[in-house]
């Protein structure tokens, strides 16, 4: 099995010089919240790239110099044919339909994108009252929702949620880039069934999807 490795030079802002050589961690950036977001864009590049064997790199010769990206991945020898789904994940495909709700439309596309490709029928929001609007207007088994939402914050709309549709709520799972005790206490008192940190580990979630009980 070979190898193939690709540069993505880019230019913008860098992380201090004590890392100037680093595997794709969570970064420290010069500015580290100021265009938003959490900083955990290069962990999520990461985690992506090691669930296909590969791995990442991050250079750069100092502020305002650029950055270097190298990406090996394997080249296998042969392409193995597609297993056979197990009955308890075939018959999930057909259950559920889910309905993700993330501000983040580079994450929502790629999660989007993973959760198609595994056979389930996704929808999509990016923002608190749209999702909560789509929740109470079609039918879901299964809500994948982000706490830190525009318009209406991920704990509001589950407890909307709960007082309009009662026991005919989906399966909720929050997601969250901050993984306190006390955040998944706010995430349960709220409402939701399960709590994922972001990144968020596509296993996990299928894991978590495959369990959803039936009567969802």
């Amino acid at each position: 099995m070979g190898r193939r490795g690709h540069d993505q030079s880019c230019r913008g802002r860098q992380w201090r010089r004590h890392r100037r050589r680093r595997p794709a961690q969570h970064f420290r950036l010069v500015h580290p919240r100021a265009a938003g977001g959490l900083g955990i864009g290069l962990n999520v590049v990461r985690n992506v790239v090691q669930l296909h064997g590969g791995t990442i790199q991050a250079s750069s010769p100092g502020l305002g110099r650029g950055s270097v990206f190298t990406l090996t991945l394997p080249l296998p020898a042969q392409v193995a044919p597609p297993e056979a789904l197990p009955a308890a994940h075939a018959a999930a495909l057909r259950r559920h339909r889910i309905l993700l709700v993330e501000d983040n439309r580079d994450a929502s596309d790629l999660l989007c994108m993973y959760l198609r490709s595994e056979g389930y029928t996704v929808s999509a929001a990016f923002d608190g009252p749209t999702g909560l609007a789509m929740a109470g207007a079609q039918h879901f088994d299964v809500l994948v929702c982000d706490i830190g939402l525009p318009g209406l914050n991920g704990y509001s709309l589950m407890r909307k949620l709960k007082e309009t549709l009662g026991a005919s709520t989906p399966f909720a799972i929050a997601a969250s880039g901050y993984g306190q005790q006390e955040d998944r206490v706010m995430a349960t008192a709220a409402g939701f069934d399960q709590y994922l940190v972001k990144p968020i580990d596509v296993n996990a979630i299928l894991h978590l999807l495959e369990s959803v009980p039936e009567h969802v």
